[in-house]
């Protein structure tokens, strides 16, 4: 998700930006002497647009910060629309979990939302009864004690990931990124995912981009001045409309295909049980309302969007962080040999039993931060904190990613170190952040972290994860670069996956049979 501001490319665009101009000014005659949090002075009109980061702003935000912040608190404007930060715990657990009535709306974007039609998208939908419904239904089948029903789809599924290491280990990003899209569209869909090539795993892989695309704060100019939706498609400079028609029918179709595979898979009587069946052919009979169908399209869509894409880049983080720590490695592997033994691959009711494992886990959730900046709040009244102002309808934009690099919380927060998570002086576990705060926590969280420790524990069990070689055999340094965009994914390097001895070849073979 990165952050530039668009000018124009061609003249006819400048009809926009002179439209633009007008409203900018008439927004700034019309501004107050509100007190609203201290942060960074912009220019007027534009704001921070001018000075505004285009890769890793969350970084930015945590040194505005520091150079201008109350308790992590900031604000700026970008053309005219009010933004808030919160960087650190305290203000989190102050406003989102205190004062959650008012902090867990969505700001409803024009672009991504009313232009693409996706006013029913769980990811930008107010707190509403709607959202609620949403809610209701993961809650039931993803809670802490629901989600063990699934543990036998991800540990089949992290079987499958250990074969395609072992055959083409070159392609490990490919099998990491298979084992993700395939664990949802069996829980969701009950559908098996056959190849990293699977129709489906394409399909979410482009709504990811077109996501990331069209929800870039400060990309499109109808999300700062909503006025210009109502310029005609034909206009000069509105094909960002024309867009947004054909962006909005492909995602609603990476929800709708396979919610419709489901329904001639029932009428077939070939269905597996998965989530979206469960709602549509209910065990007592009957069908389920056409509201309650819509319900479970959209709540299904999300689980298969949402979760795509962040398990698989915490496992790619964990990959190259034991590349570059050997170790940590040689730690995880001996305790679960030790544990597990060498006879039989680790299972998800093993975690319990590996406390290191689970602290490294831990440490990759918050060195690497996947998720850095939180989808954004809202606020549904006007609020004070702290003696500022924060008006009905502020952008809450929640910096996961300066919480999780806070000195003050994590020593030496660049540092990756599983044993902050160990022994008496235990540092704060960051699943209390990655998964969010208040009404708007993750209600798939259970499914992910089981997720994430089935591929780590498995790969630890049964390969060496060493630096790739250059031609005199000397071992390659990887760069260690994220990408910025919504979900924050290490750029793509290689490594070499050496497997553990013969017996692990054959460990692996036997449990696919």
């Amino acid at each position: 998700m990165s952050f530039r501001l668009a000018w124009p490319d061609t003249v006819s665009d400048y009809y926009i930006v002179v439209l633009t101009a007008v409203i900018c000014i008439l927004l700034l005659v019309r501004r107050g002497r509100t007190r609203y949090p201290p942060g960074p002075k912009g220019l007027p009109l534009l704001g921070v647009a001018h000075s505004h980061p285009k890769t890793e702003y969350w970084k930015t935000y945590a040194q505005w910060g520091r150079d201008y912040g109350d308790h992590g608190l900031i604000s700026f404007h970008v053309l005219g629309r009010r933004m808030v930060v919160i960087n650190s715990r305290e203000m989190a657990e102050t406003l989102l979990d205190g004062r959650g009535a008012i902090y867990s709306d969505r700001p409803f974007p024009m672009m991504s939302g009313h232009l693409m039609n996706r006013q029913k998208s769980i990811f930008i939908m107010s707190y509403n009864e709607r959202l609620k419904s949403y809610r209701k239904l993961m809650h039931h089948d993803f809670n802490s004690r629901a989600a063990q029903k699934y543990w036998h789809v991800q540990e089949d599924e992290a079987q499958i990931l250990l074969q395609g290491l072992l055959r083409t280990p070159e392609n490990f990003l490919a099998h990491i990124d298979r084992f993700s899209g395939a664990v949802i569209m069996k829980v969701a869909f009950g559908y098996e995912v056959k190849s990293e090539r699977d129709y489906y795993l394409q399909l979410a892989q482009e709504g990811m981009r077109i996501g990331s695309a069209a929800g870039a704060p400060g990309r499109w100019l109808v999300d700062s001045f909503p006025i210009l939706r109502h310029i005609p498609n034909w206009f000069p400079g509105a094909s960002f409309k024309r867009k947004a028609v054909e962006w909005g029918r492909l995602m609603y179709n990476q929800s709708l295909e396979p919610h419709e595979y489901v329904k001639r898979s029932l009428a077939a009587g070939t269905a597996v049980p998965s989530f979206t069946s469960q709602y549509l052919a209910p065990e007592g009979g009957g069908v389920a309302t056409p509201e309650l169908e819509d319900i479970v399209l959209w709540t299904a869509g999300a689980l298969y969007s949402g979760a795509f894409d962040t398990t698989a880049s915490n496992v790619r983080a964990f990959i190259l962080v034991m590349m570059c720590h050997p170790e940590i490695q040689a730690r995880a592997q001996e305790e679960i040999d030790r544990v597990v033994g060498r006879g039989r691959l680790p299972k998800i009711s093993d975690r319990g039993s590996l406390p290191y494992v689970e602290a490294v886990i831990k440490e990759v959730l918050r060195w690497a931060s996947v998720s850095p900046i939180a989808l954004p709040h809202a606020t549904s009244a006007d609020d004070e904190v702290l003696g500022y102002k924060i008006p009905k309808g502020t952008m809450v934009v929640v910096n996961l990613w300066a919480m999780l690099h806070d000195a003050a919380v994590y020593a030496e927060p660049f540092k990756f170190d599983p044993t902050r998570f160990l022994g008496e002086k235990r540092q704060p576990d960051p699943r209390d952040v990655v998964f969010g705060r208040g009404r708007r926590i993750c209600p798939g969280q259970h499914i992910a972290e089981a997720s994430v420790f089935i591929q780590i524990a498995s790969v630890l069990a049964t390969f060496e994860i060493r630096k790739e070689l250059d031609g005199t055999g000397q071992e390659i340094e990887p760069e260690v670069a994220f990408t910025t965009a919504i979900v924050s994914s290490v750029k793509p390097f290689t490594c070499r996956l050496i497997p553990r001895g013969k017996e692990v070849k054959m460990l692996i073979e036997e449990g696919l049979e």
